[in-house]
């Protein structure tokens, strides 16, 4: 990796960072009436910014996740120790990626989002909040956070906020950039939709 990938990467990880931490921020005005559980949230935003920065980013936005996720639980939660923050941390951006890299082997779907559909989209966002709401509970249980009984009705509601949350920030995010073209009343490529009108700009960039 030369120098300029190796910077390009830092700003990666940085900006997957920031988001992360700004979408929590965001996520606590939902905790009135969407908070669960604590560290459940029935509309979870900063899953959609997880799905996202993974998708884009790989494993220089899943080390920037990492960290702010164990900087939010450092912040928001009570009793933890820094072992268990860390190993939320894993549970939680570990299991999407993980799930993510599934997915776009199971379904051919290219390392720079070309050929990625609504589909995908759908069922990334399934995937991914299948798997940190049952890995994650399983490290709550471990952990002693939460009872084996309650481990179905937890895993639900984590599953469908992480899904409510990445519909909502995925279906943002492409509105965002097809509102930007029309400002600009600039055309594109018919792949140059959304996120992999992003995709492509990172990929250009480190070519």
């Amino acid at each position: 990796m030369n120098v300029t990938n190796y910077f390009f990467k830092l700003a990666i990880c940085c900006a997957s960072f920031l988001l992360f931490v700004f979408s929590y921020n965001i996520n606590e005005y939902f905790d009135s009436f969407a908070q669960y559980a604590q560290g459940i949230n029935l509309i979870f935003i900063p899953a959609g910014f997880k799905l996202l920065c993974v998708l884009l980013g790989g494993w220089a936005a899943v080390v920037g996740l990492l960290l702010s996720s164990v900087y939010m639980s450092s912040k928001d939660v009570d009793n933890t120790s820094m072992q268990q923050m860390v190993y939320f941390a894993f549970a939680s951006v570990g299991s999407y990626y993980v799930a993510v890299s599934l997915v776009k082997r199971l379904m051919n779907i290219d390392d720079t989002l070309s050929n990625l559909r609504y589909l995908h989209i759908i069922i990334l966002s399934a995937a991914v909040s299948v798997a940190n709401g049952l890995i994650h509970n399983l490290v709550y249980i471990w952990q002693g956070r939460f009872q084996m009984a309650d481990f179905a009705s937890n895993s639900a509601a984590m599953m469908l906020g992480d899904f409510f949350g990445c519909f909502i920030v995925i279906m943002f995010f492409n509105g965002f950039i097809d509102l930007a073209f029309k400002i600009m009343q600039s055309e594109r490529k018919s792949d140059e939709k959304g996120i992999r009108f992003v995709a492509h700009l990172l990929n250009r960039r480190q070519a």
